[in-house]
C-alpha cells in the first residue's frame, strides 16, 4: 500500500488479510513518521536522500535502461543528478525531460535551471505530488512551513534562529509548562517527520543543529506562499511597488544607485528581512513604521532601532551599538541580536517580554537596587556574551529561567561566581578569563547541576578538582581551551562524567591521563589539540560508544595510541574507531588566472575568485572587463578537516545587481595532505610526488602536479568551471607549516 496518510485506511485494508500465520507481509509506504511508526510491527524504514552515485545511476537507469550513455552526455547528466539533491522523485520526472532530447545542448539547457524544468511539465504531476504533503499539514504547522520561502534557495537554516523568528511572528501556541522554543522546535521536528524539511547538522547531543529545504519543495513553499500572501520573497531588482505583503524577504539587488520606485505595499509590512546587503538608510523606521520583526546583515544605528517602535525581533550588524534608556520603550521586544559590541543600559531589566539578548560583547550594569519594584525577567533564556558581569545572587533571582549564559570576566574584580548555582535552568554556560594568563586559580566556581554544556577558558581549575565538574549529573559536552584545567596529571574517578558524550581538551597542562572505560561510559568524541599527553588510557577501546579521536598538533606517540586503542576494538568486535589527525599548517593558494571565462554576450567580464573551505571564505580582487584574467593573488586558509573539498567561485561583479556567478568547480586536498604524511621531512627539488589525472569524479581539466620546491610541497592544478558554458582557473598550492620541529 502506498502513501498512506491515514491509519483507519489501513485498518479498513486489514481486516480482509486475517494473520494466518503463514509468513505473508503487508508492505506500507507514507511520508509520515510517525504514521509508520503506528502501523508497523516493527521499526519503519526510513529512506534517506541518495548519494551522488545513487542518483546519477537512478538518471541514467531511467533515461537508458540498460544502454551505455554516451560519454558526451555523462559529465552535464552527473551536474543535473547532483543538482536533484538525492530526491528520487525529481530524478524520475527530470529523466523524463532528459529522455526528449539526448543532445549536448538540450541537456546543458536543462543543467542551468533543473528546479524549474523540473516544475514546468505540463501535468505538474511533481507539484501535485508535493502539495499533498502540504494539504495534510495540521493547521498549526502551515505557517511554519510556508515560512521556509523568507530564506534563499539552499539556505543553511540554523534552528535556533528559525524558532526565535517563529516566536516572534506569534506562530507557536502555549502548550502546558514547555517554553515557546522547546515547541517550536517539537514543530520542526514534526515537519522534519513529514519529510518536508531535512535534518543538515546535529549537536552531539541528537538536537537538530541546522537544517535546510529541498530546491523542489522551497519552490512549492514559496508558490504557496505569494498566493496567500503569506510571505514575499524576491530580489530588489524584481520588486515592485505594488507588490501585497505583510512579510518582505530580500535575498539579492541594491537600491542605492538604481531607478527602482521605493517599496511600498497596500498592507503594513510587518516582517522584514535582509539576506544581501542594502543601504540602511533605505528601510528606516519611516518608511515601515509598524515593523514587528526585522533582520538585516547591515550594520544600523541604535536611534533608528528605537523609531522600530512594534518590534519583537531586532537582529542587525554593528561594530559598537550603544543603546539609550528609552530602550524600554521597545515593551514587546523578545530577541535582540547584534553582530559587534553591545551596551545596554540599567533599564534593560525593566523589560519583562525579552528573551534572548545576544551580542560577542555586552556590557550590562546589573539590576537597579533602589527600592522601586523589581521585575523579574522570567521569559529570558538567552544572555551571551557578558563582559565583566557580576553574577550575584540578586540577579540570579533576575533571570531565573536562563538557559545559556555566556560571560568573559577580565583579570580583576570579583565575579560572584559561586552565585551561578542558583541558576536551576541553566543548560549551556561560556565561562572565559581574559588577560589572565600566569594568575592563580580562578575564585570558587559552583556550577548548577542542570548544565548539559559547558566551555571554559583560562579558568585554570586543578586537574585533581575537576570533580566539580565531573559531578555534574546531566553534562553532556564539555570544552576545555587555553588552561582550562592545570598541572600534568589527571586522574578521573568512577562515578563522575556519567553522561558526557563530547570533551574537547585544547592548550591545557596534559601529560598523563589515567581512566578506565566505567569513567566516561557514553563518551562518543574526543579531541585533543596543542597538550603533551603520550597516550591514550588504554581501557577506552571498551566505552561502546566511542566513535571519534581527534588529535590537532599533538605528539605523535598519542597518534600511535590511538590507533592501538582503534586495533584493540576491531579485536573487541566494536565499530571501528575514526581517527582524525589534523595537521598544524595552513595551505596557501595561488589564484593566478583565469581562461575563456563564459562571456555570456557581456565580453566585458569584471571576474573575480572567492575560495570557501569549512566557514573560511576569502576573495581576490576584481580584474576589470576581461574574460581572461590575471590575478595571481595568494589566500592563505587553515586546514581543520582535510576531508571537506575546497569550493572555488568565480563571479562576475556587478555595480547595480547582484554578482553573478560564472562558474564553481571545486578541489580535494586529501592527495596533497597524504603526500604530505608521506615525506614530512621533504623531497630534494623537482621531485613528483603524485599525478593526478582528470576524471569524472574531480574538475581537473588537465594532470595535476603534486611535487617538492625548495623543501616546500606543492601542487599545480587547472580546474574547469561547472554549471557554466566554458572557462578554466588555474591554481597552486603550497603548504606553510606553522610549528615547524612540533611532533
Amino acid at each position: 500500500m502506498d502513501d498512506m496518510w491515514d491509519i483507519k485506511a489501513c485498518d479498513m485494508v486489514k481486516r480482509f488479510l486475517p494473520d494466518n500465520n503463514n509468513g505473508s507481509r503487508i508492505l506500507v509506504t507514507t511520508r509520515l513518521m510517525k504514521l509508520a511508526v503506528d502501523i508497523g510491527s516493527c521499526s519503519p524504514y526510513q529512506l534517506n536522500l541518495l548519494e551522488k552515485s545513487q542518483s546519477w545511476d537512478l538518471l541514467r537507469e531511467k533515461i537508458f535502461a540498460k544502454e551505455r550513455c554516451p560519454d558526451e552526455l555523462e559529465g552535464t547528466g552527473k551536474s543535473i543528478a547532483k543538482k536533484c539533491r538525492g530526491l528520487p522523485l525529481a530524478l524520475v520526472v527530470i529523466a523524463g525531460v532528459l529522455a526528449k532530447s539526448k543532445t549536448k545542448e538540450h541537456w546543458v539547457s536543462i543543467e542551468k535551471d533543473v528546479t524549474s524544468a523540473v516544475n514546468n511539465q505540463d501535468d505538474e504531476s511533481c507539484m501535485k505530488i508535493l502539495l499533498l504533503s502540504y494539504y495534510n499539514l495540521p493547521i498549526h504547522l502551515k505557517p511554519c512551513f510556508l515560512y521556509f520561502a523568507v530564506f534563499p534557495e539552499n539556505h543553511i537554516i540554523k534552528v535556533e534562529r528559525l524558532v526565535r523568528l517563529w516566536v516572534a511572528e506569534g506562530f507557536i501556541r502555549k502548550c502546558g509548562h514547555k517554553s515557546l522554543e522547546e515547541i517550536g522546535e517539537e514543530y520542526l521536528v514534526d515537519l522534519i517527520d513529514r519529510n518536508l524539511i531535512f535534518v543538515y547538522m546535529r549537536r552531539v547531543t541528537g538536537e537538530v543543529r541546522t537544517c535546510r529545504i529541498h530546491d523542489l519543495l522551497s519552490d512549492l513553499c514559496r508558490s504557496e506562499a505569494q498566493k496567500h500572501n503569506f510571505v514575499l520573497s524576491t530580489n530588489l531588482n524584481t520588486l515592485r511597488h505594488t507588490e501585497i505583503t505583510s512579510r518582505l524577504s530580500i535575498n539579492g539587488g541594491k537600491w542605492k544607485g538604481t531607478k527602482h520606485t521605493l517599496y511600498r505595499s497596500h498592507v503594513p509590512t510587518r516582517s522584514l528581512l535582509c539576506f544581501s546587503k542594502w543601504d540602511s538608510t533605505y528601510y528606516n523606521a519611516s518608511r515601515f513604521p509598524l515593523l514587528r520583526l526585522f533582520d538585516v546583515i547591515d550594520e544600523y544605528p541604535g536611534d533608528k532601532i528605537l523609531q522600530l517602535i512594534n518590534s519583537r525581533y531586532v537582529a542587525c550588524k554593528s561594530s559598537m551599538l550603544s543603546m539609550p534608556s528609552s530602550i524600554s520603550r521597545l515593551w514587546s521586544l523578545q530577541t535582540l541580536v547584534v553582530g559587534g559590541e553591545l551596551i545596554l543600559p540599567s533599564e534593560i531589566w525593566q523589560m519583562p517580554q525579552l528573551r534572548h539578548v545576544q551580542a560577542p560583547r555586552i556590557f550590562l550594569p546589573g539590576p537597579p537596587l533602589d527600592g522601586e519594584k523589581i521585575t523579574v525577567l522570567e521569559n529570558l533564556q538567552t544572555l551571551s556574551t557578558l563582559k565583566d558581569f557580576k553574577c550575584s545572587k540578586e540577579v540570579t533571582k533576575r533571570i531565573p529561567n536562563v538557559k545559556k549564559l555566556g560571560i568573559v570576566c577580565s583579570a580583576i574584580g570579583s565575579y560572584c561566581l559561586s552565585s551561578l548555582g542558583f541558576l536551576h535552568k541553566l543548560e549551556s554556560l561560556s565561562l572565559a578569563f581574559v588577560g589572565t594568563r600566569g594568575l592563580g586559580p580562578r575564585g570558587n566556581m559552583v556550577f548548577p547541576s542542570s548544565l548539559q554544556k559547558l566551555a571554559l577558558s583560562e579558568s585554570k581549575i586543578p586537574w585533581e578538582n575537576m570533580s566539580i565538574v565531573g559531578s555534574l549529573p546531566n553534562l553532556e559536552v564539555l570544552k576545555l581551551r587555553s588552561n582550562s584545567a592545570v598541572g600534568k596529571r589527571w586522574i578521573s574517578s568512577e562515578g563522575e562524567f556519567a553522561r558526557l558524550k563530547y570533551l574537547l581538551i585544547h592548550e591545557c597542562e596534559l601529560e598523563i591521563w589515567e581512566s578506565d572505560n566505567t569513567h566516561f561510559p557514553c563518551l562518543e568524541q574526543i579531541h585533543l589539540g596543542i597538550v603533551r599527553l603520550n597516550e591514550f588510557p588504554s581501557d577506552f577501546a571498551e566505552i561502546l560508544p566511542l566513535q571519534v579521536i581527534d588529535l590537532h598538533r599533538c605528539e605523535n606517540s598519542l597518534l600511535t595510541s590511538a590507533q592501538e586503542v582503534s586495533e584493540q576494538r576491531e579485536n573487541l568486535g566494536y565499530d571501528v574507531l575514526q581517527i582524525r589527525a589534523l595537521m598544524p599548517g595552513l595551505l596557501r593558494i595561488s589564484v593566478q588566472r583565469g581562461i575563456n571565462l563564459a562571456a555570456r554576450n557581456h565580453p566585458k567580464r569584471n571576474p573575480y575568485v572567492a575560495v570557501r573551505i569549512s566557514k573560511q571564505i576569502l576573495k581576490t580582487r576584481v580584474v576589470r572587463k576581461t574574460v581572461n584574467p590575471e590575478w595571481h593573488d595568494d589566500l592563505t586558509v587553515a586546514v581543520l578537516d582535510p576531508s571537506q573539498p575546497i569550493y572555488v567561485t568565480v563571479y562576475d561583479r556587478n555595480m547595480f545587481s547582484a554578482d553573478e556567478k560564472m562558474g564553481d568547480p571545486e578541489f580535494d586536498i586529501r592527495p596533497f595532505v597524504q603526500a604530505l604524511k608521506m615525506h614530512p621531512n621533504a623531497l630534494p627539488h623537482g621531485i613528483i610526488s603524485t599525478r593526478i589525472l582528470p576524471s569524472s569524479s574531480n574538475c581537473l581539466s588537465e594532470e595535476s602536479f603534486i611535487f617538492w620546491k625548495d623543501g616546500n610541497l606543492m601542487q599545480d592544478m587547472c580546474l574547469g568551471l561547472r554549471n557554466t558554458e566554458s572557462g578554466q582557473v588555474k591554481l597552486q598550492l603550497q603548504w606553510i607549516d606553522i610549528l615547524p620541529g612540533f611532533k
